[in-house]
Protein backbone atom coordinates (compact mmCIF):
# COMPACT_ATOMS: atom_id res chain seq x y z
CA UNK A 1 0.00 0.00 0.00
CA UNK A 2 1.51 3.44 -0.85
CA UNK A 3 2.36 6.00 1.69
CA UNK A 4 -0.10 8.61 2.95
CA UNK A 5 -0.99 11.13 0.01
CA UNK A 6 -3.19 14.44 0.08
CA UNK A 7 -5.03 16.32 -2.61
CA UNK A 8 -6.78 19.82 -2.01
CA UNK A 9 -9.79 21.46 -2.64
CA UNK A 10 -9.66 24.56 -3.85
CA UNK A 11 -13.19 25.95 -1.86
CA UNK A 12 -13.52 27.74 1.35
CA UNK A 13 -16.31 26.42 4.34
CA UNK A 14 -19.68 26.78 3.37
CA UNK A 15 -21.22 27.35 7.07
CA UNK A 16 -19.89 28.40 10.67
CA UNK A 17 -22.63 28.26 13.54
CA UNK A 18 -20.45 29.65 16.26
CA UNK A 19 -23.14 29.18 18.53
CA UNK A 20 -22.98 25.58 18.54
CA UNK A 21 -19.38 25.52 17.00
CA UNK A 22 -20.33 23.40 13.83
CA UNK A 23 -18.29 23.89 10.69
CA UNK A 24 -19.48 22.63 7.01
CA UNK A 25 -17.69 22.10 4.22
CA UNK A 26 -16.31 20.01 1.60
CA UNK A 27 -13.32 18.44 1.26
CA UNK A 28 -13.46 17.17 -1.61
CA UNK A 29 -14.77 17.45 -5.34
CA UNK A 30 -15.80 14.05 -7.41
CA UNK A 31 -14.49 14.23 -11.40
CA UNK A 32 -12.60 16.77 -11.38
CA UNK A 33 -9.00 16.17 -13.05
CA UNK A 34 -6.30 17.72 -10.55
CA UNK A 35 -2.46 18.88 -11.48
CA UNK A 36 -0.94 15.26 -10.98
CA UNK A 37 -3.86 14.09 -13.30
CA UNK A 38 -5.92 12.03 -10.64
CA UNK A 39 -9.93 11.97 -10.78
CA UNK A 40 -11.36 10.92 -7.55
CA UNK A 41 -14.86 8.90 -7.76
CA UNK A 42 -17.61 9.69 -6.15
CA UNK A 43 -18.44 6.52 -3.51
CA UNK A 44 -14.29 6.38 -3.34
CA UNK A 45 -14.60 6.91 0.77
CA UNK A 46 -17.76 4.22 1.11
CA UNK A 47 -15.60 1.66 2.89
CA UNK A 48 -13.46 4.20 4.98
CA UNK A 49 -16.63 6.31 5.92
CA UNK A 50 -18.58 2.65 6.73
CA UNK A 51 -15.89 1.31 8.34
CA UNK A 52 -13.74 3.64 10.48
CA UNK A 53 -15.75 6.85 10.61
CA UNK A 54 -15.18 7.15 14.44
CA UNK A 55 -11.21 7.43 13.09
CA UNK A 56 -11.41 10.03 10.42
CA UNK A 57 -10.01 12.99 11.93
CA UNK A 58 -10.20 16.83 11.19
CA UNK A 59 -7.00 18.30 11.13
CA UNK A 60 -5.54 21.66 10.80
CA UNK A 61 -3.18 21.96 7.26
CA UNK A 62 -2.83 18.05 7.76
CA UNK A 63 -0.76 18.16 10.48
CA UNK A 64 -1.52 14.89 13.35
CA UNK A 65 -0.58 17.23 16.00
CA UNK A 66 -3.39 19.88 15.24
CA UNK A 67 -6.65 17.69 15.74
CA UNK A 68 -9.24 20.82 15.51
CA UNK A 69 -12.84 19.40 15.76
CA UNK A 70 -14.53 15.93 15.51
CA UNK A 71 -16.81 14.85 13.00
CA UNK A 72 -20.52 14.71 13.12
CA UNK A 73 -21.30 14.18 9.46
CA UNK A 74 -19.00 12.86 6.52
CA UNK A 75 -21.07 11.93 3.31
CA UNK A 76 -20.66 11.94 -0.30
CA UNK A 77 -23.06 13.56 -2.46
CA UNK A 78 -23.08 14.08 -6.11
CA UNK A 79 -20.81 17.35 -5.81
CA UNK A 80 -18.08 15.49 -3.36
CA UNK A 81 -16.99 14.68 0.30
CA UNK A 82 -19.17 16.89 2.39
CA UNK A 83 -18.64 17.45 6.20
CA UNK A 84 -20.25 18.79 9.47
CA UNK A 85 -17.86 19.12 12.66
CA UNK A 86 -17.79 20.26 15.57
CA UNK A 87 -14.96 22.24 17.00
CA UNK A 88 -13.57 21.11 20.26
CA UNK A 89 -13.38 23.72 22.82
CA UNK A 90 -9.42 23.11 23.77
CA UNK A 91 -7.84 25.89 22.07
CA UNK A 92 -7.18 25.22 18.98
CA UNK A 93 -10.91 24.23 18.60
CA UNK A 94 -11.78 27.90 19.12
CA UNK A 95 -9.29 29.24 17.13
CA UNK A 96 -9.92 27.11 13.99
CA UNK A 97 -13.33 28.11 14.58
CA UNK A 98 -12.96 31.91 14.72
CA UNK A 99 -10.46 31.43 11.60
CA UNK A 100 -13.36 29.85 9.65
CA UNK A 101 -15.63 32.90 10.42
CA UNK A 102 -13.19 34.94 9.58
CA UNK A 103 -12.10 33.57 6.17
CA UNK A 104 -8.49 32.77 7.25
CA UNK A 105 -9.59 29.01 6.54
CA UNK A 106 -9.03 29.12 2.55
CA UNK A 107 -9.48 25.77 1.27
CA UNK A 108 -9.59 22.20 2.31
CA UNK A 109 -7.71 18.97 1.33
CA UNK A 110 -8.13 14.85 1.89
CA UNK A 111 -5.75 12.27 3.00
CA UNK A 112 -5.61 9.13 2.33
CA UNK A 113 -3.95 5.55 0.57
CA UNK A 114 -4.73 4.96 -2.55
CA UNK A 115 -6.95 1.61 -2.50
CA UNK A 116 -8.28 0.93 -6.02
CA UNK A 117 -7.29 3.53 -9.11
CA UNK A 118 -6.55 2.78 -12.89
CA UNK A 119 -6.12 4.90 -15.79
CA UNK A 120 -8.50 5.86 -18.30
CA UNK A 121 -7.18 6.99 -21.83
CA UNK A 122 -10.31 8.66 -22.59
CA UNK A 123 -9.95 11.01 -19.79
CA UNK A 124 -6.26 11.18 -20.02
CA UNK A 125 -6.38 10.24 -15.79
CA UNK A 126 -5.54 8.41 -13.43
CA UNK A 127 -9.31 7.00 -12.16
CA UNK A 128 -9.28 6.38 -8.35
CA UNK A 129 -12.42 4.77 -7.19
CA UNK A 130 -11.48 3.41 -3.56
CA UNK A 131 -9.37 5.11 -0.63
CA UNK A 132 -8.91 4.60 2.93
CA UNK A 133 -8.91 8.03 4.23
CA UNK A 134 -7.55 9.25 7.29
CA UNK A 135 -8.34 12.99 7.71
CA UNK A 136 -9.78 15.78 5.92
CA UNK A 137 -8.18 19.07 6.72
CA UNK A 138 -8.71 22.47 6.92
CA UNK A 139 -5.84 24.70 5.07
CA UNK A 140 -4.79 28.31 6.20
CA UNK A 141 -3.12 28.86 2.71
CA UNK A 142 -2.61 27.51 -0.76
CA UNK A 143 -1.00 24.63 0.44
CA UNK A 144 0.29 22.99 4.37
CA UNK A 145 3.68 24.74 4.23
CA UNK A 146 2.93 27.58 5.91
CA UNK A 147 5.87 29.72 4.08
CA UNK A 148 4.93 28.93 0.63
CA UNK A 149 2.02 31.15 0.22
CA UNK A 150 2.73 30.98 -3.64
CA UNK A 151 1.36 27.27 -4.14
CA UNK A 152 -1.28 27.48 -6.13
CA UNK A 153 -2.42 31.08 -5.94
CA UNK A 154 -4.86 31.87 -8.77
CA UNK A 155 -4.86 35.49 -9.16
CA UNK A 156 -3.59 38.27 -7.17
CA UNK A 157 -6.95 39.38 -6.07
CA UNK A 158 -6.50 35.46 -3.51
CA UNK A 159 -3.49 37.42 -2.58
CA UNK A 160 -4.82 40.83 -1.16
CA UNK A 161 -7.85 39.41 -0.05
CA UNK A 162 -6.38 37.22 2.28
CA UNK A 163 -3.96 39.33 3.26
CA UNK A 164 -6.31 42.09 3.85
CA UNK A 165 -8.04 39.21 5.87
CA UNK A 166 -4.77 38.26 7.83
CA UNK A 167 -4.14 42.20 8.87
CA UNK A 168 -7.74 42.35 9.93
CA UNK A 169 -7.07 39.49 12.13
CA UNK A 170 -3.58 41.24 13.26
CA UNK A 171 -6.06 44.01 14.54
CA UNK A 172 -8.91 43.21 16.05
CA UNK A 173 -8.58 39.44 16.45
CA UNK A 174 -9.51 37.46 19.64
CA UNK A 175 -7.24 34.30 18.66
CA UNK A 176 -5.14 32.56 21.88
CA UNK A 177 -1.25 33.75 21.52
CA UNK A 178 -0.64 30.48 20.36
CA UNK A 179 -2.61 31.15 17.26
CA UNK A 180 -1.06 34.42 16.53
CA UNK A 181 2.88 33.56 17.17
CA UNK A 182 2.47 30.40 15.14
CA UNK A 183 -0.44 31.23 12.40
CA UNK A 184 -1.38 34.75 11.52
CA UNK A 185 2.09 36.48 12.28
CA UNK A 186 3.86 33.68 10.10
CA UNK A 187 1.33 33.86 7.24
CA UNK A 188 1.16 37.44 7.96
CA UNK A 189 4.67 37.84 6.98
CA UNK A 190 4.89 35.25 4.56
CA UNK A 191 2.55 36.86 1.94
CA UNK A 192 3.76 40.50 2.84
CA UNK A 193 7.16 39.29 1.72
CA UNK A 194 6.09 38.37 -2.20
CA UNK A 195 3.87 41.55 -1.95
CA UNK A 196 6.01 43.96 -4.11
CA UNK A 197 5.69 42.01 -7.10
CA UNK A 198 2.00 42.60 -7.24
CA UNK A 199 0.46 46.52 -8.39
CA UNK A 200 -1.78 46.45 -4.96
CA UNK A 201 0.04 46.41 -1.54
CA UNK A 202 -1.85 46.98 1.24
CA UNK A 203 0.22 46.29 4.80
CA UNK A 204 0.30 47.10 8.36
CA UNK A 205 3.45 49.75 8.80
CA UNK A 206 6.03 48.27 10.96
CA UNK A 207 5.32 50.27 14.27
CA UNK A 208 1.86 49.03 13.70
CA UNK A 209 3.26 45.67 13.50
CA UNK A 210 5.13 45.63 16.60
CA UNK A 211 2.57 47.69 18.44
CA UNK A 212 0.39 44.35 17.82
CA UNK A 213 -1.15 42.73 21.26
CA UNK A 214 -2.18 39.38 22.40
CA UNK A 215 -5.54 38.53 23.55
Amino acid sequence: MELYRTKGYSEGVKDVDTVKGIVTGYFSAFGNKDSDGDIIQKGAYTKSINENFDRIKHLLDHDRTKAVGKMQVLKQDDFGLYYESKAGRHTLGQDFLKMAEDGIITEHSVGFQTIKENQSKEENANIITEVRLLEGSSLQTWGSNQFTPLMGIKSEKDVIALFATLEKALKNGTYSDECFENEIIPRYKAIESILPQFSTKPQLAKEDLQQIKFY
